[in-house]
């Protein structure tokens, strides 16, 4: 099972243009910022929404064609869907929302219900089975859900955000779940979220999505050490700055200048790991070959570092101690001199 789509369509002033091919067995997880189109995407891709121009193909089935006009019903593709809100049926029991996609494809009440009740014992959630889904828990209730898109055994899973409904001392374990019920689902699978987390956690690689277009895409690991865009840094907590290298040198927009290792010419981006920003109050000596007079902007607590914005030529963010922030009286604000090996800085190609 592969899926092949090319999704463009206008929602107000948003102008979304997203492809993704996914091989069978692959999680690929569409990540970017609220507002950015996933949502959109992933409703064309379950039928929900028609595209202005494009297609999907999902295991060689046409599903949509605005060039041959081929359409296929949301009913009768083999999408299963998680959406964010769970959207169970209030009026039914647990068990007859989990049993309402085999009855809706004709299956009899009896095998239904029975097939039902394997999927909430295989989520964990078969005691609650003749309960309503206002009684249960967030987290049950997407377990619910994730067992409701599975029975019907579909050939593309689509998962909306599924943890952002969920309290956070039940995110770790509907993570594993997610993480073991998807893992064992053959066929193709696609996360939509803004949590790089529950991305690294469940997918394969990535697509980033930003003001509808896609800005990056590969394995997690190559777009996290080496984002093409602040959002993505934000997110792997690196710091991203974008210039001309020449020999050793990268200019920024502004005139500043940085000290790098050689190896990249041209239009340039760079990333700097917030722990290899030193912070200093008197100017130093040694090795670093960049010093940057700035000024302390803010502090964040950060598990056992504290986050510390930088203002200046060069804006940054560097991380430090509890215990090296008292001894700098980083608290009281004012003047610091960031510092920076030039073998920190990782520079590629824009």
């Amino acid at each position: 099972m592969s899926l092949d789509a090319d999704v463009g369509l206008t929602r107000g002033s948003l102008e979304v243009r997203c492809a993704v091919h996914v091989e069978p067995g692959q999680t690929i997880a569409v990540l970017g910022p609220n507002g950015a189109g996933k949502t959109t995407v992933l409703r064309v891709l379950a039928g929900l929404e028609h595209c202005r121009d494009g297609h999907v193909v999902l295991d060689g089935e046409v599903l949509e064609d605005t060039a041959s006009g081929a359409w296929v019903e949301p009913e009768s593709r083999r999408v299963g869907v998680v959406f964010q809100d769970h959207t169970l049926f209030p009026h039914l029991s647990v068990l007859d929302n989990v049993a309402f996609g085999l009855r809706s494809r004709g299956v009899a009440r009896v095998p239904a219900r029975r097939r039902a009740h394997e999927w909430l014992e295989r989520l964990g959630v078969e005691d609650h089975a003749a309960s309503r889904p206002r009684a249960i828990s967030g987290g049950q209730e997407q377990r619910v859900a994730l067992a409701r898109a599975l029975i019907t055994e579909p050939r593309l899973l689509l998962l909306d955000e599924p943890l952002a409904a969920v309290d956070a001392s039940a995110k770790i374990d509907l993570r594993r779940t997610l993480r073991e019920q998807v893992s064992g689902f053959d066929g193709v699978r696609i996360l939509v979220t803004h949590d790089l987390l529950e991305a690294a956690a469940l997918a394969e690689s990535v697509v980033i999505l930003e003001d509808g277009r896609v800005s990056q895409q590969g394995s997690f690991a190559e777009v996290t050490a080496r984002p093409r865009s602040s959002w993505v840094a934000r997110m792997a907590g690196l710091n991203l700055l974008s210039g001309e290298a020449s020999a050793d040198v990268l200019r920024l927009g502004n005139g500043s200048e940085l000290i790098v290792v050689r190896g990249v010419s041209g239009p340039a981006l760079a990333t700097i790991q917030p722990r290899a920003v030193g912070l200093h109050r008197e100017r130093p000596t040694g090795s670093p070959r960049n010093v940057l007079h700035s000024t302390i902007a803010g502090i964040d607590p950060h598990g056992d570092r504290w986050r510390v914005r930088l203002d200046g030529p060069v804006p940054l963010v560097a991380e430090v101690t509890p215990a090296a922030a008292h001894e700098l009286r980083l608290a009281d604000g004012g003047v610091v001199f960031a510092s920076i090996k030039a073998t920190e800085i990782d520079v590629y190609p824009m």
